[in-house]
């Protein structure tokens, strides 16, 4: 009767100290340190690419996408487009969008969570966080990037925390330290309806695709040109 009491009491704390939570955000409102592509247009999944913002100021660089994890490096510059995404593992595995507009408008400003993820003995036990971002649906269809850096670490003793763990990431300030692996400094991004407040971001740079990929782009067009001369 001991034995399994002790089981018992075991079982429940580990199912107590099995994960973590982490969220991820630049910030609400006007003071949000927003992000935009390399045109300068800013980032909003409820405005399509390329039309203007219906309060002014500026035009939308479309949804864009958002995802937390690590690198296994942070020498990225050299990296082609999908060796970036490859060297890239997602803490969760999945995508965020920009956030909607809301009350304050709320583009170029973003969200990502990763809820109840086990941090002890796995790849991503004592690393820094990384925010990745790029400017299409997908990473795999995105031409630009953009690489944050935290100086937070992902940590196994975090998986006894209820509470989750947030990072708000900003060009100057936040809770923590951060590096911009890829990507520019911008003295204003636009985050409101009204646009007016004045606050830092970063835009994206363009990635070139893989050499292979240009490669059989380059193929395929001379095997076209062939044909048409045949």
């Amino acid at each position: 009767m001991k034995t399994i009491s002790i089981l018992i009491v075991s079982a429940a704390l580990v199912a107590s100290s099995s994960a973590a939570s982490y969220f991820f955000n630049n910030g609400a409102s006007s003071s949000a340190s927003g992000i935009a592509d390399v045109m300068g247009h800013t980032f909003s999944n409820s405005t399509p690419a390329g039309s203007a913002f219906p309060s002014g100021g500026g035009i939308s660089a479309g949804p864009g996408v958002v995802g937390i994890g690590i690198f296994s490096t942070d020498n990225l510059e050299g990296l082609d487009s999908q060796s970036l995404i490859a060297d890239f593992t997602s803490l969760t595995g999945l995508t965020n969008a920009f956030a909607a507009a809301g009350a304050f408008g709320s583009r170029g400003t973003f969200s990502s969570a990763a809820i109840n993820i086990p941090i002890a003995g796995t790849v991503f036990e004592n690393k820094n966080m990384y925010l990745f971002v790029g400017n299409g649906t997908t990473f795999s269809n995105s031409t630009e990037f953009l690489v944050v850096k935290s100086a937070t670490l992902y940590l196994a003793s975090d998986d006894n925390i209820p509470t989750p763990i947030t990072e708000i990431l900003r060009p100057t300030g936040g809770t923590a330290e951060t590096t911009l692996l890829l990507g520019t400094n911008l003295p204003n991004v636009q985050t409101t309806n009204t646009d007016a407040s004045i606050t830092p971001g970063w835009a994206m740079v363009t990635i070139p695709e893989s050499s292979s990929a240009i490669l059989g782009t380059l193929g395929m067009l001379t095997l076209l040109r062939r044909r048409r001369a045949l």
